[in-house]
């Protein structure tokens, strides 16, 4: 039980990190778990049926690879996301140095922190990738990635239809 809430928590707050905006700065309260959960529907949901589908969030997941695949070799290590890590931690930093600022300067700041947000990707953590790397190789295959998304998926999918929508949020196990 320990293990599935840490995963879930890992993976809403991956899902958080993706839809990083001006408002969402400015904000001093934190989201709901219903707002969380609604804004991750929204943002994965390519069908606009509120609903993400298992081969929505694969997509999604198989995007947020090659993000983070920065050599192109079919493979993520360590490195590469710490990597990512590092330079969406820098352009969030100068986005706060100029948020307070207007015009172009602003604008660049804001593109490079949308340009170096981390997306959603299983095995962004020491241990989440430790578990991940089913071959013990010291990188993430694309077939690893793809069948921890598919676990993830189901354990997200709490009335087993296929789908992952609201109701998947607030229903207990």
């Amino acid at each position: 039980m320990r293990n599935r809430t840490f995963i879930l928590g890992a993976t809403v707050l991956a899902v958080a990190l993706t839809d990083l905006s001006a408002p969402s700065f400015a904000a001093k309260s934190k989201p709901t778990p219903e707002q969380r959960a609604e804004r991750m529907i929204k943002r994965l949901d390519t069908s606009g049926d509120s609903k993400v589908s298992l081969q929505e969030f694969q997509a999604r997941v198989s995007t947020s690879f090659k993000s983070f695949d920065a050599n192109g070799n079919g493979e993520i290590s360590r490195e590469e996301i710490q990597a990512k890590r590092q330079a969406f931690r820098e352009a969030r930093k100068a986005w706060r140095d100029a948020r307070a600022k207007t015009g172009a300067e602003r604008e660049q700041a804001m593109a490079k922190l949308r340009e170096a947000r981390p997306s959603m990707l299983p095995g962004m953590r020491p241990r989440a990738f430790a578990r991940i790397d089913a071959d013990g190789n010291g990188a993430l295959s694309t077939a690893e990635v793809a069948a921890a998304t598919e676990r993830m998926f189901k354990r997200r999918d709490r009335n087993g239809d296929g789908m992952i929508d609201a109701a998947d949020f607030t229903r207990k196990v």
